[in-house]
């Protein structure tokens, strides 16, 4: 039969395993959405480039991200 000192150990694996196991599948998400998490600040980064750009130019953006112009007459 298995003694408790025994179970006790396997317990003590299995929890050693899970850890292994719960840290090696964030790293596999972390480095699965790398690609999507640089271009997604890239974006972010032209995005405020843009604005800025507007800011500088006299314009003001919209909620759509594009130049309001008061300029055009119907």
């Amino acid at each position: 039969m298995i003694g408790t000192d025994e179970i006790k150990e396997m317990q003590d694996i299995i929890a050693s395993m899970e850890k292994e196991l719960a840290e090696k599948k964030r790293v596999l998400r972390e480095a699965k959405y790398a690609g999507l998490r640089t271009a997604m600040q890239a974006r972010k980064e032209a995005d405020e480039a843009v604005k800025q750009e507007l800011k500088d130019l006299g314009l003001t953006p919209t909620t759509f991200g594009m130049p309001f112009d008061l300029s055009w007459k119907f």
